[in-house]
């Protein structure tokens, strides 16, 4: 898996290497696309990902809007805040 925020294969927010599933930040079917091409991804636990609390789950917007902003600041180290509005549609920051 390419990510520009991981190198290791552990989840991101408790660096647990159990239960592991990769995470699509901006998902959907074209934002998918983009993040798979631009490594806007990153590993998280079962809970993590799909739990209550997890990214995907019933009370999981803050988790999701965290890991937004965490790709754009570190997308925004090489290229433009313009550049990224272009590709994803929006400014999380």
């Amino acid at each position: 898996m390419k990510s520009i925020l991981q190198n290791k294969k552990e989840s991101y927010i408790s660096g647990s290497t159990y239960n592991l599933e990769e995470h699509h930040i901006f998902f959907g079917t074209a934002n998918r696309k983009v993040s798979e091409k631009n490594g806007f991804k990153v590993w998280l636990t079962t809970e993590e990902h799909r739990g209550t609390y997890g990214v995907h789950g019933k009370f999981g917007r803050g988790l999701d809007i965290k890991l937004k902003q965490d790709a754009q600041r570190r997308y925004e180290e090489t290229h433009t805040r313009e550049e990224f509005i272009k590709l994803i549609g929006k400014n999380y920051l």
